[in-house]
């Protein structure tokens, strides 16, 4: 039986059939357990990137128990830190929102007078006035529309426990799946190391070599990535929460923190986290955004030229063109989470064709 086996198993399309068969089995447990699999993935996620800390703390003699309580415990006053901040920023939005027309009309005023000198000047005529007040009234509409959707967004990661934890929990999909993720990733960053070696010991011997080597480069360009992107938003935060007090922009701090979070999408976020930055400092003055659009110009430059490579060094080494397309295509195929994890994936992408790629049978016999 076992020769007659081996005989029809040496047929390709009998080994074919059988690993497309073996991986429709495989899709259809995925698709029924993806609540499992997805609460398995976050918390495995937490436990992955907690567990330098937790290394950094074993080899100052602190236990991992305790370690992990650090870590909860920090977290967790992170987010009680951050939904204040959130809060503040949503309040002045609101104010921003109430005043926006005050605004408006003393842009259109000075447009006016500068229409009106011109006419007198140049002799543009009236077209030239009422174009610019139709430009001062789109930049109106566009500034209360931005304003809203962004309060709105806020509103309702907020809403229900007025606090961040419960929105987060929303996010995952419930408070009940959210404590299960928790719990999980308390006992994986207690045993993570074990778990490792238990996950590296399932490979099969010809191939653990390969698979060792594979999951320490991982490590480096993924994981680096993902930590040291952790660090550089910190980083960047703090560069605008400092630049925007110096000038006197309303809340300042908030901004620094929003602006780190937005920080984790790189490029995009940046953008988004300008605009909130000109809207609360258009309250104070047109010279104030001036000021916020110089701060976020010196932090970019920073980030790019000093935060960036000395955290990152040659972690990805993906050009900014990569980039911003890995991120645009995650965002359009998964939303938040792809444009989160878009880059960590062009990474590990990336190492697989550069390390791997030119090896293969096909890249060298065709």
């Amino acid at each position: 039986m076992r020769e007659a086996f081996l005989e029809v198993w040496k047929n390709p399309y009998v080994r074919v059939g059988t690993y497309l068969a073996l991986f429709y089995l495989v899709y259809l447990f995925l698709v029924r357990a993806a609540e499992v699999v997805g609460i398995f993935v976050a918390a495995y996620t937490l436990a992955y990137l907690a567990n330098p800390i937790l290394v950094g703390l074993e080899r100052r003699r602190v236990p991992r128990w305790a370690g992990v309580l650090f870590v909860y415990l920090a977290g967790f006053l992170f987010l009680a830190l951050a939904s204040v901040l959130v809060y503040q920023v949503v309040a002045q939005l609101s104010v921003f929102v109430a005043d926006l027309p005050r605004l408006v009309e003393g842009v259109l005023a000075w447009l006016q007078r500068l229409a009106r000198s011109l006419d007198q000047s140049l002799g543009l005529g009236e077209e030239l006035e009422a174009f610019l007040r139709q430009a001062s009234g789109d930049l109106g509409a566009l500034l209360g529309q931005f304003t809203q959707t962004f309060l709105s967004w806020l509103e309702a990661l907020l809403a229900g426990g007025r606090g961040l934890v419960v929105g987060m929990a929303q996010v995952v999909g419930g408070l009940f799946q959210f404590v299960l993720v928790l719990l999980l990733a308390a006992y994986l960053m207690l045993d993570f190391p074990r778990i490792g070696e238990t996950f590296r010991a399932l490979v099969p011997r010809p191939y653990r070599t390969f698979a060792n080597e594979l999951a320490e480069k991982l490590d480096r360009a993924v994981g680096g990535y993902v930590r040291g992107q952790l660090v550089v938003a910190a980083l960047a935060g703090l560069t605008l929460g400092v630049g925007y007090a110096l000038l006197g922009i309303p809340m300042a701090a908030s901004l620094g923190f929003i602006g780190a979070v937005f920080n984790l999408i790189p490029y995009l976020g940046g953008l988004v986290s300008l605009l909130l930055a000109v809207l609360l400092a258009a309250t104070k003055g047109w010279l104030f955004v001036l000021g916020a659009i110089l701060v976020f110009v010196v932090e970019n430059q920073l980030e790019a030229n000093l935060y960036s490579p000395w955290v990152l060094s040659k972690t990805t080494e993906l050009h900014p063109v990569s980039v911003i397309l890995a991120i645009l295509t995650g965002a359009t195929l998964f939303g938040l989470w792809g444009a989160l994890l878009a880059v960590p994936s062009a990474a590990f992408l990336k190492l697989l064709v550069t390390d791997y790629y030119p090896r293969s049978r096909f890249y060298r016999e065709g």
